[in-house]
């Protein structure tokens, strides 16, 4: 007999077959959070947006010393990684964009940021201009 029978001359309640709930964890920020950090993508993903009726805007945040020695992915907009936090009112928070650098770290943090700032669509192009196939302009070395 149940504690409850015992006590109330009633059948203890049959247990249920779900858990209770997990306890809310902590609120971390939102840039570790999954909508905090940009989405990766690959090189030939962006190649295909770009390709698309309605490209985003690729931006790369690299000095303008590595801009000038690697070149630059045709069409982006240049605003160097310590310049970014001045400068989000050249860009537009509705159009996506995507970022990059020569590996893909700085242009992470940076779209990290951005998301924060409010823009809704942020990419990262995933191995930097290291990964990047496709043409570029300027380079030393043109491809």
């Amino acid at each position: 007999m149940g504690f409850l029978s015992r006590l109330f001359g009633k059948k203890d309640p049959e247990p249920t077959a779900e858990p209770p709930p997990p306890p809310k964890e902590e609120t971390t920020p939102s840039w570790q959070q999954g909508s905090g950090v940009p989405q990766e993508l690959a090189a030939t993903e962006v190649r295909e947006m770009l390709e698309s009726a309605g490209p985003p805007v690729l931006l790369d945040v690299r000095s303008p010393e590595e801009r000038q020695r690697d070149g630059w992915i045709p069409g982006s907009q240049h605003i160097p990684m310590p310049e970014i936090q001045g400068r989000t009112d050249e860009l537009d928070p509705k159009r996506p964009l995507v970022l990059y650098d020569n590996t893909g770290m700085q242009s992470m943090e940076a779209g990290a940021f951005l998301l924060e700032q409010g823009f809704a669509d942020v990419s990262n192009l995933n191995g930097g201009l290291q990964s990047w196939s496709g043409p570029l302009e300027g380079a030393e070395k043109e491809q």
